[in-house]
């Protein structure tokens, strides 16, 4: 059994009342994120619109709290490096290449475009790395993960009713 049908069987075995939690539960996971939590609730027959609007919530909460848990550490290591007897590590040339991007892109361009590459976690802890604005990391990743979450209920929507389920 792999890990996604771990998380369905999970969803499944809550009580019916309290499965579109499992959903916000399985949208905060690494690379389940919204658009697995969608595919997971809806072929657990929780009804698409609940299951968006789950894996939304659950995908953004996390990714706020992961924020601002970013935001704090790198206060506290720019505190550091303040102080005269600090030394701090050097950029390499693939931080400078990520931050090239970055200065290309924007918040906007990395989180909409990222999420298709890497899970939302790491986006929003390096956009924050970069000194990004913590609640425009927050507000740019609902915007994107809004949008995923929606597309991914839309496409699930469309295959069910071309397999009648």
């Amino acid at each position: 059994m792999n890990f996604i049908e771990s998380l369905q069987d999970f969803v499944l075995g809550l009580p019916e009342a309290v499965q579109f939690l499992g959903v916000a539960l399985a949208a905060m996971v690494p690379f389940v994120e919204n658009y697995g939590a969608v595919i997971i609730g809806s072929v657990a027959g929780i009804p698409i619109w609940a299951t968006v609007a789950m894996a939304v919530i659950g995908n953004v909460a996390v990714i706020a709290l992961v924020t601002l848990i970013a935001g704090r550490t790198r206060d506290a290591v720019l505190a550091r490096k303040a102080q005269p007897d600090a030394a701090g590590p050097a950029d390499t040339a693939r931080s400078q290449r990520v931050r090239a991007l970055f200065d290309r892109y924007g918040i906007p361009g990395v989180t909409l475009l990222g999420m298709l590459l890497v899970p939302t976690h790491f986006i929003a802890v390096t956009l924050v790395s970069f000194g990004c604005s913590r609640t425009g990391v927050i507000v740019w990743h609902a915007i994107a993960i809004t949008i995923y979450a929606v597309l991914t209920g839309a496409l699930m929507v469309g295959l069910f009713s071309l397999t009648g389920v």
